[in-house]
């Protein structure tokens, strides 16, 4: 939600869709040119709301759930990246023929793959993890996330993911530790054992030459080298649409840490 006094929460729907045969979810909010947001790993669609609250004013926000969150189905079958695009275009369908998509993290990943689908205006990209420095998930700490998974000791699995999938600092990992939204992040512990194995498997930016949109690169100034910063060179040397801005003083939790500086340079691009 903005600080600013003067904005006031939009009208917010709730919907679903069918892609493939799994429900998927999503919030419709605001009035203007049509914006589909994707969330990241260990997440759903409310890391972007406070984004797309103030954006509603300008934009009409589609801010979905991807599959296994929410209201959103797991899916049938073995996981594949190729579902999460097949969703992903789906809302896109619906949001329409012009609409633009922006991804966080994981999300990012999967909404670059669905843009070369399916061709989008704009595309918005914040900290895509590429395995290009290296995996994303070393197999030693991988093997214990999924083993504690398997244990239903999601606390640990949790633990052991923030520290050294996300490497966030120790003193946000403890404020997030102890915060009330702890055990709902908890319960998506199950969810990320599929995406980082994927992730791993993301080693080239070479598939993504063929975007020619532009495309918004936003990098946190304090994220770590691996996998955000190395991720984002690679993909600024490999695009020559790319423009990259900075999240001053923010690391991968930038959504929620400044959500006013994200809409901000997400607004500008877009309108631009």
């Amino acid at each position: 939600m903005s600080t600013n006094p003067q904005h006031t929460s939009p009208h917010i729907e709730e919907e679903f869709l069918h892609s493939n045969g799994t429900r998927i979810g999503f919030r419709r909010l605001g009035q203007g040119p049509a914006i589909v947001f994707v969330h990241g790993s260990v997440s759903t669609h409310t890391d972007w709301m406070p984004s797309a609250k103030i954006l509603s004013d300008r934009f009409t926000c589609y801010v979905m759930d991807r599959r296994g969150r929410r209201g959103s189905g797991f899916g049938h079958g073995p996981y594949a990246l190729q579902q999460e695009y097949a969703d992903i275009c789906a809302v896109l369908d619906v949001a329409g023929p012009d609409a633009m998509l922006a991804g966080h993290s994981f999300g990012a990943i999967c909404a670059m793959g669905a843009a070369l689908q399916r061709p989008v205006p704009k595309l918005v990209l914040y900290e895509p993890p590429f395995a290009v420095g290296g995996p994303v998930a070393a197999a030693e700490h991988l093997d214990s996330y999924a083993q504690a998974v398997a244990a239903g000791e999601n606390e640990r699995a949790m633990q052991i993911g923030l520290t050294h999938f996300t490497k966030l600092r120790p003193q946000v990992l403890e404020a997030i530790r102890t915060s009330k939204g702890w055990p709902r992040l908890c319960n998506l512990a199950p969810t990320w054992t599929r995406e980082l194995i994927a992730m791993n498997a993301c080693t080239s930016v070479e598939p993504y030459r063929a975007l020619r949109c532009p495309i918004l690169l936003l990098v946190g100034s304090i994220s770590p080298e691996h996998p955000y910063q190395d991720s984002a060179r690679a993909l600024t040397a490999a695009l020559d649409t790319i423009v990259e801005k900075p999240l001053v003083g923010q690391d991968h939790l930038g959504l929620r840490g400044a959500p006013e500086d994200v809409a901000r340079l997400v607004g500008e691009f877009l309108a631009g």
